[in-house]
C-alpha cells in the first residue's frame, strides 16, 4: 500500500507515467473507491451532506471515466483505459486530499489574510491538478503536455458546468431561482 501511495505522489510530481502502473481491474476498483471516499470527505468539508457529496462524486467519477473510455475507444487506444483511469483516479484522490488544507484554512473564521492564503493555495492546487492530468493524458494519448493540459481544462470546465447545473440549488442555497 505504501508503494502505491508513493507511486501516486511520484505521478503527481510528474516523475512517473500511467503506463508504469499495472493494468489491473482490481487496482482500478480500489482506486474508484478511494476517489469516491476522498470526494465525499471533501464534500463534507465544504458543508455538503454525505448523500449530496456521494451523488456529486459519483457523477464526477462517471463523467471522468466515461469520457476517458469514449476518447480511448474513438482513438482505438482502449487497452490503455485501465492504466490511465487508475492514474487519473489515484492522482485525483491525492490532490483532493491536499485540498482539505485550504478548505480548513478558509473555514477558520474572519481572518482575511488566512482566507486569501487559502484561496491562493486552492488555485495553486487547481493548476497543479491540471498539469498532472495533462501529464497523464500526454502519455495516454501521445500528446504534448500543453495539449493534455488544455484537454484537462476543457474537462474541468465541462465537469464544473454539469455539476453546477445538476446541483445548483444545493450548491448555491441563497441564490434566487432563475426565471
Amino acid at each position: 500500500m505504501q508503494a502505491l501511495i508513493h507511486f501516486f505522489i511520484e505521478l503527481c510530481l510528474l516523475r512517473r507515467a500511467p503506463q508504469d502502473l499495472p493494468a489491473s481491474a482490481t487496482l482500478l476498483k480500489v482506486l474508484v473507491l478511494a476517489y469516491l471516499g476522498v470526494g465525499i470527505l471533501v464534500g463534507a468539508a465544504t458543508g455538503q451532506g454525505l448523500g449530496e457529496a456521494l451523488v456529486q462524486t459519483l457523477v464526477d467519477t462517471a463523467l471522468l471515466l466515461g469520457l476517458l473510455y469514449a476518447g480511448l475507444r474513438w482513438l482505438a487506444r482502449l487497452p490503455r483505459f485501465t492504466q490511465s483511469a487508475s492514474a487519473l483516479l489515484g492522482s485525483g484522490a491525492v490532490l483532493n486530499l491536499l485540498v482539505l488544507a485550504p478548505l480548513g484554512m478558509a473555514s477558520g473564521g474572519d481572518d482575511s489574510e488566512l482566507t486569501g492564503l487559502a484561496a491562493l493555495l486552492f488555485l495553486a492546487l487547481l493548476a497543479w491538478s491540471l498539469v498532472v492530468t495533462g501529464h497523464i493524458l500526454r502519455h495516454t494519448l501521445d500528446l504534448t503536455l500543453v495539449q493534455g493540459a488544455l484537454i484537462a481544462i476543457a474537462y474541468n470546465l465541462l465537469a464544473y458546468s454539469l455539476l453546477g447545473a445538476l446541483f445548483s440549488s444545493s450548491l448555491f442555497p441563497n441564490r434566487a431561482p432563475a426565471g
